[in-house]
């Protein structure tokens, strides 16, 4: 039965015209499987030397391993360019330029999934870290990598690589072009590259094909218990809300962080973690898809920047619409997202978002429910104009409203890492949004601050001898309001004194010197 199903798929494949050639009505099924055939290994070909290997080493005593019969196990060889060195965990990388750059003399960074490298060192920190990284490239050649930046909400993570004794360039490493392909269909046939089981720690990586199974998908539980099928975390993935290609490909331990292709050899994908659900026997793959909005946070882990998602200001609930379909003009989708309350003042309130609006899509699309809310307004990011599609039950109308975006807040900043700042420190301080993070959100009345917080003071500065604290709001510089870090740094840039006012959300005036 498994040969048949093969054969079948294989058959449909050379059918299908995105191989880029029509084959002739007459062929015969040697000269179809023959084409096929020659279609994978070119794009395998093509995109394997871009695919790395990870071994990730935990700095602890190796304990002694008995086999099945109670004998001891002899210890792994400490040698890692041993055929039979075997790492503690591994897992797959994809190989990136730094600002997805074509020049050849570009930095060559490994995208791969956060999960996997998490508490390996940290670039530009000299503290011992708990795992040590080591990545194999193509050719056998393995090196040290740390972690530029990582985001736990996307569970993506960009390393650097030190290619120091390798005998490498960055020439050498053929990274992926993060290009915009056709977004994926359910029954598209794509192509894995990964290390499952550690068995690419040669440097080869292993291939499997099959079809994208399904999109938007939501990760399998981790457990049964179907009253816990989404954690409460207000840093919950944002893959929690729906983002997922479901594959059907082989996706074994350690295929996370490998390459998802298409036929042309794009890379559309990101493999990730098996969905098992406990007490069954077979595993669900999935990949992150790399469309504008994942690019967009690769692009600020490349750059060694936190990654930023974006805020309304609101809070929605599922609703559906049946009683609304007779109404014009007739709503179609069977269910939205409706606003329970929004913060004053917020983006949403700025907008003109009303309690019990109805949000029907974001950018135009459709919007089924607060999950679906949550996502697409998540991966826009902060500073971006979003279209919102709104029905009014009280004025039994659809309309559009405009809202620039905040930031979300983030919770557990232990996670994050991140080894550049997004903007430089001035005087003494460092600013975000209000809502950077959850513990800022204190507010007077529940009311978004029309200012940006401070989120660092250097001892001893000029901010520090203000008596400026974290934690503390920044509403105009000058006579200039400022709303965002962006506005803010826009502002200093202009003044060329060397003291310049600020006032605080709580009414102080305070003078900061050069």
């Amino acid at each position: 039965m498994r040969i048949d199903r093969v054969g079948a798929l294989i058959v449909l494949l050379a059918s299908w015209t995105a191989i880029g050639q029509a084959q002739p009505p007459a062929a015969d099924s040697a000269t179809v499987l023959a084409s096929v055939e020659d279609q994978l290994v070119k794009v395998i070909g093509s995109a394997e030397s871009s695919v790395v290997a990870l071994g990730i080493l935990k700095r602890e005593a190796v304990a002694v391993r008995v086999d099945g019969f109670g004998l001891e196990i002899p210890p792994r060889a400490a040698d890692e360019h041993s055929p039979e060195f075997f790492p503690n965990e591994f897992g797959s990388g994809v190989l990136i330029t730094a600002g997805n750059s074509p020049e050849p003399s570009a930095e060559r960074l490994v995208l791969t999934a956060y999960h996997l490298v998490r508490g390996g060192p940290v670039v530009g920190k000299d503290m011992p870290a708990d795992r040590a990284l080591r990545v194999r490239l193509p050719g056998r050649q393995i090196c040290d990598a740390k972690i530029l930046a990582a985001d736990p909400r996307s569970d993506l993570a960009v390393l650097r690589l030190d290619l120091t004794g390798t005998k490498l360039t960055r020439e050498d490493l053929k990274p992926f072009k993060l290009s915009e392909p056709v977004p994926p269909r359910k029954g598209q046939f794509v192509i894995s590259l990964g290390n499952p089981y550690a068995i690419a720690r040669d440097g080869s990586a292993s291939a499997s094909w099959g079809i994208i199974s399904n999109i938007s998908r939501f990760p399998a539980p981790a457990n049964t218990d179907k009253s816990d099928l989404l954690p409460t975390r207000r840093d919950t993935s944002i893959h929690q809300l729906g983002t997922l290609l479901h594959i059907d490909t082989r996706l074994n331990l350690g295929g996370s962080g490998g390459a998802l292709l298409n036929l042309r050899g794009e890379l559309i994908g990101l493999t990730t973690s098996l969905a098992a659900i406990e007490g069954y026997e077979k595993s669900v793959g999935y990949a992150i898809p790399i469309d504008a909005n994942v690019r967009r946070v690769i692009e600020s882990l490349a750059k060694g920047l936190e990654v930023e998602y974006g805020f309304l200001g609101l809070q929605p609930e599922d609703v559906l619409l049946a009683a609304l379909r007779h109404l014009p003009p007739k709503v179609k989708q069977a269910s939205a997202a409706r606003v329970l309350m929004s913060f004053a003042d917020s983006p949403a309130a700025v907008a003109g978002v009303r309690r019990d609006d109805i949000i029907l899509a974001v950018n135009r699309q459709p919007i089924f429910g607060k999950l679906d809310l949550l996502r697409e307004i998540g991966l826009l990011g902060p500073g971006v104009f979003a279209e919102l599609t709104v029905w009014r039950e009280a004025e039994r109308r659809e309309f559009t409203l405009h809202a620039e975006l905040g930031k979300w807040p983030l919770s557990d900043e232990e996670t994050l890492i991140a080894s550049e700042q997004r903007h430089s420190e001035w005087r003494g301080l460092r600013v975000d949004y209000p809502t950077a993070r959850y513990k800022y959100m204190n507010w007077p009345e529940q009311r978004y601050p029309a200012a940006v917080v401070v989120t660092a003071v250097v001892p001893q500065s000029s901010a520090a001898n203000v008596e400026l604290q974290e934690g503390d709001f920044i509403t105009h510089v000058e006579q200039h309001p400022v709303h965002t870090p962006d506005e803010f740094h826009a502002v200093i840039r202009k003044l060329d004194k060397p003291n310049v006012l600020v006032r605080t959300l709580d009414g102080r005036r305070l003078s900061l010197k050069r």
